[in-house]
């Protein structure tokens, strides 16, 4: 009888031998990950005291300051030419009827808008003539709150007017950002290479994506300071060779300053149209 308890004994340690020793192993397993997971957001303790605030998981550390005190900071652009680092709130991407609040940064749209404080940058004394344009690395870099970055180059420089009474009622949507229709691209494309003050060797292509920055100016009265930056793939080589826009298309009310004749003054007040959905199946006008 004694053996038969002893036999039984064995078989029931044999039977569950292996599910304890899974689920001890899964313990192990999951006490690891805690540790590890502890360890990697421990940076993160001594600003959560400091700012009394949860943040977000794997937030980059280079952010942690500016982010305390401003929950609305989702990225950063750094401009190699100037050596700026400039934070970005998630107010300053263009509003548009067919978003909430714009353009995100870790998004994957043709074109991303942002407006800045004509105080954060000095874009526009480097990048307003064609001799300061050839001079420079053209690099821009837009970096969201979790570290990951995506690299631009200037590839146009304009100025536009804000208030449609400064160009026979129309404003140039500088602003313009999301997923344009082919169509809608290239007579982007036209308006852009028009306006701008110089002409890189660069040509605008419809699969490319594109990073759209606006400063205050004092160039005029309610202008802006706007450059146009395509995003590339390894290293920027500088375009030296810009030439001279001989014939620049201002807002109306620049000509009328300098008493001269608008040659594109029956030009179209175009607006860009815009896909609403991911599918590209339909679309609307900003």
């Amino acid at each position: 009888m004694k053996k038969d308890n002893k036999n039984s004994f064995a078989e029931m340690v044999k039977k569950y031998k292996l599910p304890i020793i899974c689920i001890s192993a899964l313990v192990a397993v999951l006490v690891a990950i805690a540790v590890i997971s502890s360890i990697s957001t421990a940076y993160l303790r001594p600003y959560e005291k400091k700012y009394n605030i949860k943040y977000p998981r794997h937030i980059a550390e280079e952010f942690c300051d500016a982010y305390g005190k401003n929950s609305a900071v989702c990225g950063m652009l750094t401009f190699d030419d100037t050596d700026e680092k400039i934070f970005v709130t998630s107010d300053v991407y263009q509003n548009g009827n067919h978003f909430d609040s714009g353009s995100a940064i870790d998004d994957g749209k043709q074109i991303k808008s942002i407006g800045l404080e004509s105080s954060a940058t000095e874009i526009e004394k480097l990048y307003s003539s064609v001799k300061g344009y050839n001079s420079c690395t053209q690099k821009v870099t837009l970096t969201d709150i979790y570290g990951k970055s995506k690299t631009y180059q200037v590839i146009a420089a304009y100025y536009a007017n804000v208030l449609g009474k400064d160009d026979n009622g129309y404003v140039f949507p500088y602003f313009a950002h999301g997923d344009l229709t082919e169509d809608s691209f290239n007579q982007y494309e036209d308006r852009v290479h028009c306006r701008s003050l110089y002409h890189p060797s660069y040509d605008m292509s419809y699969t490319d994506n594109y990073l759209s920055i606006n400063v205050d100016t004092e160039f005029m009265k309610d202008f802006k300071f706007v450059i146009l930056c395509v995003e590339v793939d390894g290293k920027v080589k500088p375009y030296t060779d810009a030439v001279k826009n001989k014939k620049i298309h201002y807002p109306q009310v620049w000509y009328d300053k300098h008493d001269k004749h608008n040659p594109y003054w029956l030009s179209s007040q175009w607006q860009p149209e815009v896909y609403t959905d991911k599918k590209h199946k339909t679309t609307e006008k900003m």
